[in-house]
């Protein structure tokens, strides 16, 4: 599955001559006079992919079909889509309503927000990127206002040459986020991170950076620089889970994927995540599914 890496050069980015600061932020800006003239992306971005940046979607309307992890998304109003770092997505053919669609992509990496320079410390300032969560949010017309009056705020200031620009961005950027955070009742306030959440935090991030080249506990634990005893206690008194519950949970998640995003058969998936047979991926996946790999297919 192809990763893409580079912000101005994904998805006709690039057919846009403003800057990527550095390869970390770009808005693109969608509608009847933002379409590039109605060229279409490379097939390429049809097919299932990752990315290695975050994405904040702020959907006036649209009318295409796409797919982020394993739900659908379809026709939405005044909605936000949320896609992060190595989640899997896959765009919809254009259709004979795309010319309606309208709003917003902001594209960025965690580098351009001082104090958060990984993306596992933006997740958990930020709750709404985390993998698990609810990619889709349909929003107030008062609430989508103010989301799209600081997205067209970052828009006029991305699309400027004059001094101090990247620091506005920043500015404006973390007002967005806060917002969409209090918007999607993740508003606990700031909390310091306890070590078994920061431990918790890094492994989790290690496990979306492994490209689902699903690790042993032991091998996590290495790339943490701790015992495998000690990251067992961390995740289980984090989540209440064990490590090993951790790595399964994603691996299921990322089975889902590829059986509702791809024609994959069913016996290169389990090759795919590491299984010598068929049969004992099909154990596997109807122990933690509840059904087995083919019925999820049908659903």
């Amino acid at each position: 599955m192809e990763l893409y890496t580079n912000i101005k050069t994904y998805f006709l980015n690039d057919l846009d001559h403003v800057t990527d600061y550095n390869n970390q932020f770009y808005i693109k800006k969608f509608g009847k006079r933002h379409d590039h003239g109605k060229m279409h992306p490379d097939p390429q971005f049809l097919e299932p992919h990752k990315r290695d940046f975050f994405e904040i979607g702020i959907i006036a309307q649209h009318n295409k079909n796409m797919r982020i992890g394993d739900q659908d998304f379809n026709k939405m109003t005044n909605g936000l889509a949320i896609v992060s770092p190595f989640q899997t997505i896959t765009y919809g053919q254009n259709n004979a309503d795309a010319t309606d669609d309208s709003g917003y992509v902001i594209y960025f990496k965690s580098a351009i927000l001082e104090g958060l320079k990984q993306p596992y410390e933006v997740q958990n300032q930020f709750p709404f990127f985390k993998i698990h969560t609810q990619p889709l949010y349909y929003l107030s017309e008062t609430d989508f206002k103010e989301i799209s009056t600081l997205a067209e705020a970052l828009y006029q200031e991305s699309r400027h040459t004059e001094i101090d620009s990247l620091e506005m961005i920043r500015a404006i950027l973390f007002q967005l986020l806060y917002k969409v955070k209090r918007i999607t009742h993740n508003n606990e306030g700031i909390v310091p991170l306890n070590r078994f959440d920061a431990i918790m935090a890094k492994f989790e991030n290690e496990i979306l950076a492994s490209h689902n080249n699903f690790l042993s506990v032991n091998a996590y634990a290495s790339k943490l620089n701790i015992s495998a005893i000690y990251l067992s206690e961390c995740v289980k008194k984090a989540t209440g889970k064990s490590a090993q519950k951790v790595i399964i949970d994603y691996k299921v998640l990322h089975a889902k994927t590829l059986l509702h995003q791809t024609d994959t058969s069913i016996a290169q998936i389990a090759e795919v995540l590491g299984f010598n047979e068929v049969a004992n991926f099909n154990q596997f996946f109807k122990r933690h599914a509840g059904i087995t790999a083919s019925q999820f297919r049908k659903l």
